[in-house]
């Protein structure tokens, strides 16, 4: 039987109080029933961000990233994810290798958002399916981008009140 690995990212621990684990799991165990998968969802990062590549680097995905580059994780298998974004939100440039690298040891890559799936084949004959999973990868990163200047235009604000004595 085929493995999938369904991939399970929330970026802080205080998301699990509301519905995103739970829909991401359940997306993928529909996926890997229809396709009729050997599904294992321990792939999990929870609290851990990709905006910075630090699920990639020391999360459950860094894990199995390594194991995949050491070919323990089989050609064919499947990796599950709701969203490309669920791998890295990171710059475009460090974000398309750690995809690209799954999918050439073989991996077939799931969205479950919209039903892509990208692989050797996939890419390789219809090229522009890789302009598409660059378009997510990128509107990822900017939407990382915008939360973090707001935040720290939020921080600012607020230190400077506190300094001024006007923060109420």
């Amino acid at each position: 039987m085929t493995l999938a690995f369904s991939y399970t990212r929330l970026s802080t621990a205080e998301q699990l109080k509301g519905d995103g684990k739970r829909r991401q799991l359940e997306k993928a165990k529909a996926f890997a029933a229809v396709r009729v998968l050997v599904l294992d969802d321990t792939l999990q990062d929870i609290g851990v961000s990709a905006y910075r590549g630090k699920n990639a680097k020391f999360g459950a995905l860094a894990r199995f990233l390594e194991l995949v580059e050491a070919g323990q994780v089989p050609r064919g298998s499947w990796l599950l994810v709701e969203s490309l974004d669920r791998i890295s939100r990171d710059k475009i440039r460090l974000a398309l290798p750690i995809f690209l690298n799954v999918v050439n040891a073989g991996i077939k890559v799931a969205t479950l958002l919209d039903n892509r799936v990208y692989d050797e084949e996939s890419i390789d004959n219809n090229p522009m399916e890789l302009f598409g999973s660059l378009l997510v990868l990128q509107r990822a990163n900017e939407e990382s981008e915008t939360k973090s200047r707001r935040l720290r235009e939020t921080w600012e604000k607020n230190r400077r009140e506190a300094r001024e004595g006007t923060r109420k």
